[in-house]
């Protein structure tokens, strides 16, 4: 790319972000305006409207420990020959495996402490 190509490429990316500022702001206006032509309050509507984040720990929490819980199912399998086959580094597999379940389990109990702020 040579330097002309850079400097359009460039030209339109702000154009465009500049287009799309000012289009938002005509078509707010014009919603404006017909709103006080109608004697609509426009404070109502765009007033700031209270909102509650709640990450769902529980269903994370759940998840994570249920892959947890089955990779460490798969390596008990494998372990004891069920599987027929051999692992020759089950040490990372079990570590892995722990710190899902355990991981999983701690969210769940963020979930549970969190929720008596909540309500």
């Amino acid at each position: 790319m040579n330097n002309l190509d850079l400097a359009l490429v460039w030209l339109g990316f702000f154009a465009a972000i500049f287009l799309g500022w000012y289009f938002y702001l005509q078509a707010r206006n014009k919603e404006r305006m017909a709103l006080i032509e109608r004697d609509k309050d426009v404070s109502e509507i765009y007033s700031k409207q209270e909102f509650k984040f709640r990450f769902p720990w529980l269903k994370l929490g759940l998840m994570i420990t249920g892959i947890g819980l089955g990779i460490g199912m798969v390596t008990i399998f494998l372990i004891y020959g069920l599987g027929k086959q051999r692992i020759d580094d089950i040490d990372g597999l079990l570590i892995f495996t722990s710190a899902m379940f355990f991981g999983g389990l701690g969210l769940v109990l963020g979930y549970f402490l969190e929720k008596p702020k909540n309500k």
